[in-house]
């Protein structure tokens, strides 16, 4: 009996766990959707990427830090990479390119040989 019923709350908290992770995905895409609106760039994929988890000491407590990454677009030919980092449910920090930034790098004077 005992047994079964270990086994019914570590699914339950699995469960739990795995559904918080969703939850917060997708606010992380609306963080990352809307900051792209604002700075004038493409969203693309429609999708973001949880990259990396740390621990960080967040007024003397730990606490759990997400960094979603995502790919934009200037004029819709290009890719960029952003991310967007969250503590919770409050985004913490983005990091993503400026969007007067040209679609091809200045050309390089290739000296004749």
């Amino acid at each position: 009996m005992s047994g079964t019923l270990l086994f019914f709350l570590l699914t339950g908290a699995v469960v739990a766990i795995w559904l918080d992770a969703l939850a917060l995905r997708e606010l992380a895409s609306r963080h990352s959707r809307r900051q792209c609106e604002q700075a004038g760039l493409q969203w693309l994929d429609q999708n973001v990427v949880l990259d990396r988890l740390e621990l960080k000491r967040v007024d003397g407590r730990l606490a759990l830090l997400r960094r979603y990454r995502f790919e934009v677009s200037v004029d819709g030919a290009d890719r960029h990479r952003g991310s967007i980092w969250m503590h919770g449910k409050q985004v913490v920090g983005a990091s993503m390119p400026s969007s007067d930034m040209s679609a091809t790098p200045p050309a390089i004077p290739i000296p004749p040989i």
